[in-house]
C-alpha cells in the first residue's frame, strides 16, 4: 500500500484535522451511531480497520464499546497508544496491512473509514482487504465504511492546498489521473523545532473503486452491501456527495 508509512503525516495529522474545526472521527461519529440505530446493533466488540491516530477508537469506547485497532503506519500507532494511555480507556491497537492483518478477536462490527479502502491501488488488493475483515467478523456481523466518489477526486484532487500554523506548515499537491482513477499528493510538512523548521516528505496514492468493483470484492469475501449512501462531509456544499457510505453483513 503506497501510503502506509504516514510518516511525516502522522506527526501533524491531528494538528491538520483540527484546523478544519473538527477532526474528522467527530464528524463522522453521528453517521455511524445512526447505522448502528438502524440496523439494530448496540455496542458490543468493534474493529477498527486503518485506526490512524485513535480519534474514532476513543470515542467509540466512551459509549461502551471494546474498540480494537489495526494500522500500517508506525507513526499513527505511536499516536494512537499516546491517546489510550491519556485516556486510561481499554484500547488494543496492533500493526498490520489491511490486506494480511490478523488480530486474535471475531467482532460484532469493522470499520475501515477516513476514505481507508481507496488507498489500495488495485482489485486484487480490495478484494484481500474484504476478506481480512470478513474473516473476523462473527457470522451476522457488519462492515461499515467509506470511499471517496469520483466526484471527489476531480473537485478536490486537483491543486495545492497549504495550511500553516505556529508550530508546522502543511503543503499538499494533488492530481487525479482518470484513466488510472488514481489520485497522487505529495505531502511536504515543515515543523518547528526550536527557532528552525525541520522538514519532511512523502507521497500518498488513492485509487477510485466503481460501486461495482465495491460490491464485487464484498461478494467474494461472503459480505453482502445491505446499505450504500451519498454524503458530503467538507463545508462545500456545491461539491455535491464527495463520499459514499457502505455498510455490508457477514452472512450468517
Amino acid at each position: 500500500m503506497s501510503s502506509a508509512g504516514y510518516t511525516a503525516l502522522a506527526r501533524v495529522y491531528d494538528r491538520w484535522q483540527q484546523s478544519y474545526g473538527k477532526d474528522y472521527s467527530s464528524l463522522i461519529l453521528p453517521r455511524l451511531l445512526g447505522t448502528f440505530h438502524r440496523h439494530g446493533i448496540p455496542p458490543s466488540t468493534l474493529l477498527d480497520v486503518a485506526c490512524g491516530t485513535g480519534t474514532l477508537a476513543v470515542q467509540l469506547a466512551r459509549k461502551g464499546w471494546a474498540v480494537w485497532g489495526v494500522d500500517a503506519s508506525a507513526g499513527m500507532l505511536q499516536a494512537a497508544q499516546r491517546r489510550a494511555v491519556t485516556t486510561g480507556l481499554p484500547l488494543l491497537f496492533r500493526r498490520g496491512d489491511m490486506r494480511s492483518f490478523r488480530m486474535p478477536v471475531r467482532v460484532r462490527v469493522a470499520t475501515c473509514l477516513f476514505d481507508a479502502l481507496n488507498h489500495l491501488l488495485s482489485v486484487r488488493d480490495l478484494r484481500a482487504a474484504c476478506r481480512r475483515v470478513a474473516a473476523h467478523l462473527e457470522p451476522g456481523g457488519y462492515f461499515v465504511f467509506d470511499v471517496n466518489t469520483i466526484r471527489c477526486f476531480e473537485l478536490l484532487w486537483n491543486g495545492t492546498q497549504v495550511v500553516e500554523r505556529a508550530d508546522f506548515t502543511l503543503i499538499l499537491q494533488t492530481g487525479f489521473d482518470p484513466r488510472a482513477r488514481t489520485g497522487t499528493s505529495h505531502v511536504t510538512v515543515f515543523e518547528r523545532e526550536g527557532k528552525v523548521f525541520r522538514r519532511s516528505a512523502e507521497t500518498v496514492r488513492e485509487r477510485y473503486f466503481t460501486p461495482e468493483e465495491i460490491t464485487g470484492a464484498l461478494a467474494a469475501a461472503g459480505l453482502t452491501a445491505v446499505e450504500r449512501r451519498g454524503f458530503n462531509f467538507t463545508p462545500l456544499r456545491k461539491a455535491g456527495e464527495v463520499k459514499d457510505w457502505w455498510v455490508a453483513r457477514r452472512e450468517g
